[in-house]
Protein backbone atom coordinates (compact mmCIF):
# COMPACT_ATOMS: atom_id res chain seq x y z
CA UNK A 1 0.00 0.00 0.00
CA UNK A 2 1.27 3.46 -0.94
CA UNK A 3 1.01 5.06 2.52
CA UNK A 4 2.70 8.27 1.39
CA UNK A 5 -0.02 8.77 -1.23
CA UNK A 6 -2.85 8.55 1.30
CA UNK A 7 -1.16 11.12 3.54
CA UNK A 8 -0.67 13.34 0.48
CA UNK A 9 -4.27 12.89 -0.59
CA UNK A 10 -5.61 13.74 2.88
CA UNK A 11 -3.57 16.96 3.11
CA UNK A 12 -4.44 17.94 -0.46
CA UNK A 13 -8.15 17.53 0.24
CA UNK A 14 -7.83 19.64 3.40
CA UNK A 15 -6.25 22.69 1.76
CA UNK A 16 -7.16 24.74 -1.28
CA UNK A 17 -3.55 25.36 -2.19
CA UNK A 18 -0.57 23.26 -1.14
CA UNK A 19 2.58 24.53 -2.81
CA UNK A 20 4.87 21.80 -4.15
CA UNK A 21 2.87 19.08 -2.37
CA UNK A 22 2.47 16.91 -5.44
CA UNK A 23 6.17 17.08 -6.28
CA UNK A 24 7.07 16.26 -2.69
CA UNK A 25 4.81 13.21 -2.80
CA UNK A 26 6.69 11.94 -5.85
CA UNK A 27 10.02 12.49 -4.09
CA UNK A 28 8.97 10.63 -0.93
CA UNK A 29 7.47 7.83 -3.00
CA UNK A 30 10.73 7.27 -4.90
CA UNK A 31 12.76 7.54 -1.72
CA UNK A 32 10.67 5.00 0.19
CA UNK A 33 9.95 2.54 -2.61
CA UNK A 34 13.49 2.29 -3.92
CA UNK A 35 15.45 3.01 -0.73
CA UNK A 36 17.97 5.30 -2.41
CA UNK A 37 18.71 7.59 0.53
CA UNK A 38 21.58 7.26 2.98
CA UNK A 39 21.86 9.69 5.92
CA UNK A 40 25.28 11.15 6.52
CA UNK A 41 26.72 13.54 9.08
CA UNK A 42 29.05 16.34 8.17
CA UNK A 43 32.00 14.74 9.96
CA UNK A 44 31.73 11.59 7.82
CA UNK A 45 31.74 13.31 4.43
CA UNK A 46 35.50 12.89 4.04
CA UNK A 47 34.84 9.27 3.07
CA UNK A 48 33.06 10.34 -0.12
CA UNK A 49 35.04 11.54 -3.11
CA UNK A 50 33.52 14.37 -5.13
CA UNK A 51 35.22 15.70 -8.23
CA UNK A 52 32.55 18.17 -9.33
CA UNK A 53 30.24 19.83 -6.82
CA UNK A 54 27.09 21.50 -8.16
CA UNK A 55 25.13 23.83 -5.88
CA UNK A 56 21.51 24.72 -6.71
CA UNK A 57 21.07 28.00 -4.85
CA UNK A 58 17.30 28.48 -4.64
CA UNK A 59 16.79 26.55 -1.40
CA UNK A 60 19.87 28.12 0.20
CA UNK A 61 18.75 31.66 -0.58
CA UNK A 62 15.23 31.15 0.79
CA UNK A 63 16.46 29.41 3.95
CA UNK A 64 18.67 32.37 4.78
CA UNK A 65 16.10 35.16 4.52
CA UNK A 66 16.55 35.59 8.26
CA UNK A 67 16.46 39.38 8.54
CA UNK A 68 15.37 42.52 6.71
CA UNK A 69 18.99 43.65 6.30
CA UNK A 70 20.40 42.74 2.89
CA UNK A 71 24.02 42.63 4.05
CA UNK A 72 23.14 40.12 6.77
CA UNK A 73 21.20 37.94 4.32
CA UNK A 74 24.07 37.98 1.83
CA UNK A 75 26.55 37.08 4.55
CA UNK A 76 24.39 34.18 5.75
CA UNK A 77 24.05 32.81 2.20
CA UNK A 78 27.78 33.01 1.53
CA UNK A 79 28.65 31.45 4.89
CA UNK A 80 26.35 28.53 4.15
CA UNK A 81 27.84 27.95 0.70
CA UNK A 82 31.35 28.12 2.12
CA UNK A 83 30.49 25.57 4.81
CA UNK A 84 29.10 23.24 2.16
CA UNK A 85 32.24 23.53 0.04
CA UNK A 86 34.52 22.91 3.03
CA UNK A 87 32.43 19.86 3.94
CA UNK A 88 32.40 18.33 0.45
CA UNK A 89 35.93 19.37 -0.58
CA UNK A 90 35.50 18.97 -4.35
CA UNK A 91 38.65 18.09 -6.29
CA UNK A 92 38.02 19.78 -9.65
CA UNK A 93 34.96 22.02 -9.96
CA UNK A 94 32.41 24.06 -8.03
CA UNK A 95 29.39 24.99 -10.16
CA UNK A 96 27.00 27.49 -8.57
CA UNK A 97 23.60 27.90 -10.23
CA UNK A 98 21.00 30.53 -9.35
CA UNK A 99 17.52 30.42 -10.87
CA UNK A 100 17.25 32.77 -13.83
CA UNK A 101 14.14 33.62 -15.84
CA UNK A 102 11.96 30.50 -16.04
CA UNK A 103 9.92 29.17 -18.96
CA UNK A 104 6.40 30.60 -19.16
CA UNK A 105 5.03 27.14 -18.31
CA UNK A 106 6.54 27.49 -14.83
CA UNK A 107 5.58 31.14 -14.35
CA UNK A 108 1.95 30.23 -13.68
CA UNK A 109 3.03 28.16 -10.67
CA UNK A 110 5.49 30.88 -9.60
CA UNK A 111 2.69 33.44 -9.81
CA UNK A 112 0.48 31.40 -7.49
CA UNK A 113 3.31 30.94 -4.99
CA UNK A 114 4.14 34.63 -4.97
CA UNK A 115 0.53 35.64 -4.39
CA UNK A 116 0.51 33.29 -1.40
CA UNK A 117 3.85 34.44 0.01
CA UNK A 118 3.25 38.17 0.22
CA UNK A 119 3.02 39.35 3.82
CA UNK A 120 3.17 42.95 5.00
CA UNK A 121 5.71 43.98 7.63
CA UNK A 122 8.21 41.23 6.80
CA UNK A 123 10.99 40.81 4.28
CA UNK A 124 9.28 40.23 0.95
CA UNK A 125 10.55 36.82 -0.17
CA UNK A 126 9.23 37.64 -3.63
CA UNK A 127 12.47 39.64 -3.90
CA UNK A 128 14.05 36.31 -4.81
CA UNK A 129 13.02 36.69 -8.43
CA UNK A 130 15.29 37.61 -11.37
CA UNK A 131 15.13 41.31 -12.18
CA UNK A 132 14.86 42.69 -8.65
CA UNK A 133 17.50 44.98 -7.15
CA UNK A 134 17.85 42.42 -4.33
CA UNK A 135 18.99 39.73 -6.76
CA UNK A 136 21.28 42.17 -8.55
CA UNK A 137 22.91 43.17 -5.26
CA UNK A 138 23.20 39.54 -4.16
CA UNK A 139 24.94 38.63 -7.41
CA UNK A 140 27.44 41.47 -7.03
CA UNK A 141 28.15 40.42 -3.45
CA UNK A 142 28.43 36.76 -4.40
CA UNK A 143 30.94 37.36 -7.18
CA UNK A 144 33.09 39.33 -4.74
CA UNK A 145 32.74 36.48 -2.25
CA UNK A 146 33.92 33.93 -4.84
CA UNK A 147 36.88 36.13 -5.76
CA UNK A 148 37.94 36.51 -2.13
CA UNK A 149 37.54 32.80 -1.32
CA UNK A 150 39.71 31.80 -4.28
CA UNK A 151 42.32 34.29 -3.20
CA UNK A 152 42.43 33.24 0.45
CA UNK A 153 41.17 29.66 0.81
CA UNK A 154 43.11 26.63 -0.46
CA UNK A 155 39.97 24.54 -1.07
CA UNK A 156 38.51 27.21 -3.36
CA UNK A 157 41.90 28.03 -4.86
CA UNK A 158 42.52 24.47 -6.05
CA UNK A 159 39.41 24.14 -8.25
CA UNK A 160 37.59 25.91 -11.07
CA UNK A 161 34.46 27.83 -10.10
CA UNK A 162 31.62 28.38 -12.56
CA UNK A 163 28.92 30.87 -11.59
CA UNK A 164 25.61 30.99 -13.47
CA UNK A 165 23.72 33.83 -11.83
CA UNK A 166 20.14 35.09 -11.80
CA UNK A 167 20.83 37.06 -14.97
CA UNK A 168 21.48 33.89 -16.97
CA UNK A 169 18.08 32.53 -18.06
CA UNK A 170 16.97 29.06 -17.02
CA UNK A 171 16.17 27.13 -13.87
CA UNK A 172 19.14 26.30 -11.66
CA UNK A 173 18.74 22.53 -11.87
CA UNK A 174 18.55 22.68 -15.67
CA UNK A 175 21.72 24.77 -15.84
CA UNK A 176 23.45 22.12 -13.74
CA UNK A 177 22.22 19.14 -15.74
CA UNK A 178 23.11 20.86 -19.00
CA UNK A 179 26.71 21.18 -17.79
CA UNK A 180 26.78 17.55 -16.62
CA UNK A 181 25.26 16.40 -19.90
CA UNK A 182 27.92 18.26 -21.89
CA UNK A 183 30.88 17.26 -19.72
CA UNK A 184 33.42 15.01 -21.40
CA UNK A 185 34.38 12.74 -18.51
CA UNK A 186 31.86 10.07 -17.57
CA UNK A 187 34.02 8.59 -14.81
CA UNK A 188 34.26 11.64 -12.57
CA UNK A 189 32.21 11.78 -9.39
CA UNK A 190 29.47 14.43 -9.56
CA UNK A 191 27.46 15.63 -6.57
CA UNK A 192 24.51 18.04 -6.75
CA UNK A 193 23.31 19.91 -3.68
CA UNK A 194 19.59 20.63 -3.83
CA UNK A 195 16.22 19.44 -2.59
CA UNK A 196 14.11 19.91 -5.73
CA UNK A 197 12.55 16.58 -6.68
CA UNK A 198 13.13 17.48 -10.34
CA UNK A 199 16.80 16.77 -9.70
CA UNK A 200 16.06 13.05 -9.28
CA UNK A 201 14.16 12.89 -12.57
CA UNK A 202 16.69 14.99 -14.45
CA UNK A 203 19.57 13.00 -12.96
CA UNK A 204 17.93 9.76 -14.08
CA UNK A 205 17.42 11.06 -17.60
CA UNK A 206 20.99 12.35 -17.93
CA UNK A 207 22.63 9.53 -16.09
CA UNK A 208 26.28 9.35 -15.12
CA UNK A 209 27.53 6.36 -13.09
CA UNK A 210 28.83 8.42 -10.17
CA UNK A 211 26.08 11.04 -9.87
CA UNK A 212 24.75 11.73 -6.37
CA UNK A 213 22.31 14.25 -4.93
CA UNK A 214 23.09 15.78 -1.55
CA UNK A 215 20.49 17.58 0.54
CA UNK A 216 19.87 18.51 4.14
CA UNK A 217 17.08 16.60 5.82
CA UNK A 218 14.20 19.09 5.93
CA UNK A 219 13.31 17.95 9.46
CA UNK A 220 16.78 18.83 10.78
CA UNK A 221 17.03 22.41 9.50
CA UNK A 222 18.70 24.75 11.97
CA UNK A 223 19.89 27.91 10.30
CA UNK A 224 23.49 27.98 9.12
CA UNK A 225 24.75 25.42 11.62
CA UNK A 226 25.71 22.56 9.34
CA UNK A 227 27.18 20.60 12.25
CA UNK A 228 23.71 19.98 13.69
CA UNK A 229 22.12 19.02 10.38
CA UNK A 230 21.53 15.54 9.08
CA UNK A 231 22.35 15.29 5.40
CA UNK A 232 21.02 12.79 2.91
CA UNK A 233 22.70 11.37 -0.17
CA UNK A 234 20.54 9.97 -2.94
CA UNK A 235 22.40 7.49 -5.10
CA UNK A 236 20.96 7.66 -8.60
CA UNK A 237 22.99 4.63 -9.64
CA UNK A 238 21.08 2.61 -7.04
CA UNK A 239 17.75 3.91 -8.34
CA UNK A 240 18.67 3.09 -11.92
CA UNK A 241 19.81 -0.41 -10.94
CA UNK A 242 16.59 -1.09 -9.03
CA UNK A 243 14.44 0.16 -11.90
CA UNK A 244 16.38 -2.11 -14.23
CA UNK A 245 15.84 -5.11 -11.94
CA UNK A 246 12.14 -4.34 -11.43
CA UNK A 247 11.19 -3.91 -15.07
CA UNK A 248 13.56 -6.34 -16.79
CA UNK A 249 11.73 -9.17 -15.00
CA UNK A 250 8.72 -8.45 -17.20
CA UNK A 251 10.73 -9.67 -20.21
CA UNK A 252 11.20 -13.14 -18.67
CA UNK A 253 10.56 -15.77 -19.78
CA UNK A 254 9.18 -14.29 -23.02
CA UNK A 255 10.36 -10.91 -24.32
CA UNK A 256 7.63 -8.98 -26.13
CA UNK A 257 9.81 -6.21 -27.55
CA UNK A 258 13.36 -5.08 -26.98
CA UNK A 259 14.10 -4.09 -23.39
CA UNK A 260 15.73 -0.66 -23.08
CA UNK A 261 16.43 0.81 -19.66
CA UNK A 262 16.64 4.36 -21.07
CA UNK A 263 13.10 4.02 -22.46
CA UNK A 264 11.86 2.49 -19.20
CA UNK A 265 13.28 5.46 -17.30
CA UNK A 266 11.58 7.99 -19.57
CA UNK A 267 8.26 6.18 -19.21
CA UNK A 268 8.81 6.08 -15.44
CA UNK A 269 9.38 9.85 -15.43
CA UNK A 270 6.17 10.28 -17.43
CA UNK A 271 4.22 8.31 -14.80
CA UNK A 272 5.67 10.50 -12.04
CA UNK A 273 4.60 13.61 -13.96
CA UNK A 274 0.96 12.48 -13.70
CA UNK A 275 1.24 13.05 -9.94
CA UNK A 276 2.60 16.57 -10.07
CA UNK A 277 5.10 18.94 -11.61
CA UNK A 278 5.71 22.67 -12.01
CA UNK A 279 4.37 22.97 -15.54
CA UNK A 280 0.98 21.32 -15.90
CA UNK A 281 -1.56 20.40 -13.20
CA UNK A 282 -1.65 17.09 -11.39
CA UNK A 283 -4.03 14.66 -13.04
CA UNK A 284 -7.28 15.25 -11.17
CA UNK A 285 -9.03 12.56 -9.16
CA UNK A 286 -6.33 9.89 -9.26
CA UNK A 287 -7.67 7.66 -6.51
CA UNK A 288 -4.54 5.55 -6.26
CA UNK A 289 -0.89 6.46 -5.88
CA UNK A 290 2.16 5.79 -8.00
CA UNK A 291 2.25 2.19 -6.75
CA UNK A 292 -0.99 1.52 -8.60
CA UNK A 293 0.00 3.55 -11.65
CA UNK A 294 3.25 1.60 -12.00
CA UNK A 295 1.37 -1.67 -11.53
CA UNK A 296 -1.01 -0.72 -14.35
CA UNK A 297 1.91 0.29 -16.56
CA UNK A 298 3.51 -3.13 -16.11
CA UNK A 299 0.28 -4.86 -17.07
CA UNK A 300 -0.25 -2.86 -20.26
CA UNK A 301 3.31 -2.92 -21.63
CA UNK A 302 2.72 -6.05 -23.68
CA UNK A 303 -0.55 -4.64 -25.04
CA UNK A 304 1.21 -1.38 -25.92
CA UNK A 305 3.81 -3.18 -28.02
CA UNK A 306 6.37 -0.50 -27.23
CA UNK A 307 7.23 2.36 -24.91
CA UNK A 308 4.87 5.29 -24.31
CA UNK A 309 7.64 7.83 -24.81
CA UNK A 310 9.33 6.46 -27.89
CA UNK A 311 12.27 8.02 -29.75
CA UNK A 312 11.61 11.50 -28.37
CA UNK A 313 7.86 11.51 -28.96
CA UNK A 314 4.75 10.54 -27.03
CA UNK A 315 3.01 7.57 -28.60
CA UNK A 316 -0.57 8.77 -28.15
CA UNK A 317 -2.13 5.38 -28.85
CA UNK A 318 -0.10 3.78 -26.04
CA UNK A 319 -0.68 6.74 -23.74
CA UNK A 320 -4.43 6.34 -24.18
CA UNK A 321 -4.22 2.70 -23.06
CA UNK A 322 -2.93 3.68 -19.62
CA UNK A 323 -5.42 6.56 -19.35
CA UNK A 324 -8.27 4.12 -20.01
CA UNK A 325 -7.08 1.91 -17.15
CA UNK A 326 -6.71 4.93 -14.85
CA UNK A 327 -10.14 6.12 -15.93
CA UNK A 328 -11.64 2.95 -14.46
CA UNK A 329 -10.10 3.88 -11.11
CA UNK A 330 -11.58 7.37 -11.42
CA UNK A 331 -15.05 5.84 -11.44
CA UNK A 332 -14.57 3.61 -8.41
CA UNK A 333 -16.00 6.04 -5.80
CA UNK A 334 -19.22 6.20 -7.83
CA UNK A 335 -19.86 2.48 -8.10
CA UNK A 336 -23.15 1.22 -6.77
CA UNK A 337 -22.28 -0.95 -3.78
CA UNK A 338 -24.81 -3.55 -4.92
CA UNK A 339 -23.07 -3.89 -8.27
CA UNK A 340 -19.91 -5.89 -8.71
CA UNK A 341 -18.73 -3.52 -11.38
CA UNK A 342 -19.88 -0.86 -13.80
CA UNK A 343 -19.11 -1.17 -17.47
CA UNK A 344 -16.67 1.50 -18.66
CA UNK A 345 -18.97 2.41 -21.55
CA UNK A 346 -21.95 3.28 -19.34
CA UNK A 347 -21.37 6.25 -17.07
CA UNK A 348 -23.78 6.30 -14.17
CA UNK A 349 -25.72 9.46 -13.46
CA UNK A 350 -23.87 10.32 -10.28
CA UNK A 351 -20.52 10.16 -12.06
CA UNK A 352 -21.80 12.35 -14.89
CA UNK A 353 -23.16 14.93 -12.44
CA UNK A 354 -19.82 14.98 -10.66
CA UNK A 355 -17.93 15.52 -13.92
CA UNK A 356 -20.16 18.43 -14.88
CA UNK A 357 -19.67 19.98 -11.46
CA UNK A 358 -15.89 19.53 -11.74
CA UNK A 359 -15.73 21.44 -15.02
CA UNK A 360 -18.12 24.12 -13.79
CA UNK A 361 -16.09 24.78 -10.63
CA UNK A 362 -12.59 24.46 -12.07
CA UNK A 363 -12.84 25.52 -15.72
CA UNK A 364 -15.91 27.76 -15.58
CA UNK A 365 -17.74 25.53 -18.08
CA UNK A 366 -21.44 25.46 -17.19
CA UNK A 367 -23.50 22.26 -17.23
CA UNK A 368 -25.79 23.53 -19.97
CA UNK A 369 -22.84 24.24 -22.27
CA UNK A 370 -21.29 21.69 -24.62
CA UNK A 371 -18.70 20.52 -22.11
CA UNK A 372 -17.18 17.86 -24.35
CA UNK A 373 -16.43 20.48 -27.01
CA UNK A 374 -15.21 23.12 -24.55
CA UNK A 375 -12.79 20.84 -22.69
CA UNK A 376 -11.14 19.66 -25.90
CA UNK A 377 -8.56 22.52 -25.93
CA UNK A 378 -7.57 21.57 -22.37
CA UNK A 379 -7.15 17.92 -23.38
CA UNK A 380 -5.00 18.91 -26.36
CA UNK A 381 -2.94 21.28 -24.24
CA UNK A 382 -2.47 18.70 -21.48
CA UNK A 383 -1.10 16.08 -23.89
CA UNK A 384 1.00 18.77 -25.54
CA UNK A 385 2.28 19.67 -22.07
CA UNK A 386 3.47 16.13 -21.35
CA UNK A 387 5.45 16.22 -24.59
CA UNK A 388 6.79 19.69 -23.74
CA UNK A 389 8.03 18.62 -20.29
CA UNK A 390 9.78 15.48 -21.51
CA UNK A 391 11.46 17.42 -24.34
CA UNK A 392 12.45 20.13 -21.84
CA UNK A 393 13.92 17.53 -19.50
CA UNK A 394 15.86 16.00 -22.39
CA UNK A 395 17.36 19.40 -23.17
CA UNK A 396 16.08 19.32 -26.75
CA UNK A 397 13.58 22.17 -26.38
CA UNK A 398 13.94 25.93 -26.82
CA UNK A 399 10.27 26.86 -26.72
CA UNK A 400 10.18 28.91 -23.54
CA UNK A 401 6.83 30.67 -23.99
CA UNK A 402 4.49 27.68 -24.18
CA UNK A 403 2.12 27.20 -21.22
CA UNK A 404 -0.91 25.20 -20.16
CA UNK A 405 -3.90 27.60 -20.00
CA UNK A 406 -5.50 26.36 -16.78
CA UNK A 407 -5.00 25.43 -13.14
CA UNK A 408 -6.71 22.04 -13.40
CA UNK A 409 -6.27 19.08 -15.70
CA UNK A 410 -9.02 17.41 -17.68
CA UNK A 411 -10.49 14.37 -15.97
CA UNK A 412 -8.75 11.10 -16.80
CA UNK A 413 -11.89 9.56 -18.27
CA UNK A 414 -11.96 12.37 -20.85
CA UNK A 415 -8.41 11.75 -22.05
CA UNK A 416 -9.53 9.74 -25.06
CA UNK A 417 -9.30 9.85 -28.87
CA UNK A 418 -5.73 11.04 -28.37
CA UNK A 419 -4.61 9.95 -31.83
CA UNK A 420 -6.74 12.76 -33.27
CA UNK A 421 -4.66 15.29 -31.36
CA UNK A 422 -1.84 16.84 -33.33
CA UNK A 423 1.06 17.77 -31.08
CA UNK A 424 2.56 20.81 -32.72
CA UNK A 425 6.25 21.22 -33.33
CA UNK A 426 7.30 23.62 -30.61
CA UNK A 427 8.84 26.66 -32.25
CA UNK A 428 11.96 28.21 -30.79
CA UNK A 429 10.97 31.09 -28.51
CA UNK A 430 13.31 33.08 -26.30
CA UNK A 431 12.94 33.56 -22.58
CA UNK A 432 11.15 36.69 -21.42
CA UNK A 433 13.38 39.48 -20.13
CA UNK A 434 13.82 39.70 -16.32
CA UNK A 435 11.55 42.73 -15.83
CA UNK A 436 8.93 41.10 -18.01
CA UNK A 437 8.98 38.02 -15.80
CA UNK A 438 8.50 40.23 -12.74
CA UNK A 439 5.32 41.59 -14.29
CA UNK A 440 4.19 38.04 -15.06
CA UNK A 441 4.62 36.67 -11.53
CA UNK A 442 4.42 39.45 -8.91
CA UNK A 443 1.24 40.41 -7.03
CA UNK A 444 0.38 44.08 -6.60
CA UNK A 445 1.49 43.94 -2.93
CA UNK A 446 5.03 43.38 -4.18
CA UNK A 447 5.00 46.20 -6.74
CA UNK A 448 7.81 48.03 -4.89
CA UNK A 449 10.13 45.34 -6.25
CA UNK A 450 9.46 46.72 -9.74
CA UNK A 451 11.11 49.72 -11.36
CA UNK A 452 9.24 52.92 -10.48
CA UNK A 453 8.14 53.25 -14.12
CA UNK A 454 6.38 49.87 -13.90
CA UNK A 455 4.84 50.06 -10.43
CA UNK A 456 1.73 52.01 -11.37
CA UNK A 457 1.20 49.91 -14.48
CA UNK A 458 -0.37 47.24 -12.28
CA UNK A 459 -3.29 49.66 -11.84
CA UNK A 460 -3.40 50.60 -15.51
CA UNK A 461 -6.90 49.86 -16.89
CA UNK A 462 -5.36 47.89 -19.75
CA UNK A 463 -3.85 45.24 -17.44
CA UNK A 464 -5.23 45.80 -13.92
CA UNK A 465 -7.40 42.67 -14.18
CA UNK A 466 -4.18 40.61 -14.14
CA UNK A 467 -3.36 41.81 -10.62
CA UNK A 468 -6.32 41.10 -8.30
CA UNK A 469 -5.97 42.14 -4.67
CA UNK A 470 -8.27 39.47 -3.25
CA UNK A 471 -6.11 36.54 -2.08
CA UNK A 472 -9.13 34.24 -2.26
CA UNK A 473 -8.80 34.16 -6.03
CA UNK A 474 -5.51 32.20 -5.90
CA UNK A 475 -7.11 29.12 -7.43
CA UNK A 476 -8.37 31.13 -10.39
CA UNK A 477 -5.79 33.84 -10.94
CA UNK A 478 -6.38 35.37 -14.36
CA UNK A 479 -3.87 34.31 -16.98
CA UNK A 480 -1.83 37.20 -18.28
CA UNK A 481 -2.26 38.04 -21.95
CA UNK A 482 1.30 38.23 -23.26
CA UNK A 483 0.61 40.60 -26.15
CA UNK A 484 -1.27 43.12 -24.03
CA UNK A 485 1.28 43.07 -21.20
CA UNK A 486 4.32 43.39 -23.45
CA UNK A 487 2.65 46.22 -25.36
CA UNK A 488 2.04 48.14 -22.12
CA UNK A 489 5.63 47.55 -20.96
CA UNK A 490 6.96 48.72 -24.31
CA UNK A 491 5.16 52.03 -23.88
CA UNK A 492 6.89 52.60 -20.52
CA UNK A 493 10.39 51.30 -21.21
CA UNK A 494 11.86 54.73 -22.01
CA UNK A 495 11.10 55.76 -18.42
CA UNK A 496 13.46 53.12 -17.02
CA UNK A 497 16.71 54.32 -15.47
CA UNK A 498 20.01 53.08 -16.86
CA UNK A 499 20.41 50.82 -13.83
CA UNK A 500 16.94 49.33 -14.39
CA UNK A 501 17.65 48.82 -18.09
CA UNK A 502 20.80 46.94 -17.10
CA UNK A 503 18.78 44.71 -14.76
CA UNK A 504 16.61 43.82 -17.73
CA UNK A 505 19.53 42.44 -19.74
CA UNK A 506 20.81 38.88 -19.68
CA UNK A 507 24.26 38.20 -18.27
CA UNK A 508 26.91 35.54 -18.80
CA UNK A 509 28.12 32.34 -17.21
CA UNK A 510 31.43 33.15 -15.52
CA UNK A 511 34.50 30.99 -14.89
CA UNK A 512 36.76 31.92 -11.97
CA UNK A 513 40.17 30.31 -11.66
CA UNK A 514 43.36 30.97 -9.70
CA UNK A 515 46.46 31.54 -11.80
CA UNK A 516 49.59 30.27 -10.07
CA UNK A 517 51.95 32.29 -12.25
CA UNK A 518 50.41 35.71 -11.69
CA UNK A 519 49.01 34.82 -8.23
CA UNK A 520 45.76 36.44 -9.34
CA UNK A 521 42.17 35.35 -9.75
CA UNK A 522 41.19 35.17 -13.39
CA UNK A 523 37.64 35.49 -14.69
CA UNK A 524 36.32 34.72 -18.16
CA UNK A 525 32.96 34.51 -19.88
CA UNK A 526 31.73 31.07 -20.92
CA UNK A 527 29.27 30.24 -23.66
CA UNK A 528 25.96 29.43 -21.84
Amino acid sequence: MDKVFYIYKFIRSSQKIVTNLSKNYAFFFIRDRYNIVSPIEKKNFDKIRVDNFYIEMNEIIHENLVTNVEAEIFSAICDYVNELVLMVKPKKLIFIAVDGVAPRAKMNEQRKRRFIKTSSGEFDSNSVTPGTSFMENLSTHFKEFIHNKIKNDKVWKSVKIIYSGHDVPGEGEHKILKHIRNSESKSESDCIYGRDSDLILLGLMHYKPNLKILSSNEFSLSGNNLNSRIFEIKFLGTLRRKLNEEFSKLWNPKPFFEFNIESIIKDFILLVLFMGNDFIPTLSNINKGLDEIISIYKKILKECGGYIYDAGNLNKKRLEIIFKKLGVLEREPFKNSKQKFIEVESDNEEFLRWKKKYYRNNMMIKEEQDQKHLIKPYIESYIEGLQWILSYYEGSLKSYRWFYPGYYSPLISDLEDLETIEIKNFKDEDYYKPLEQLMFVLPIKSKKLLPVAYQNLMSDPRIEEFYPTNVNVIDNLPFINEKILLSVLESAKNNLTNEEKQRNEFGNVLLFEYDELSKKVGMQILVP
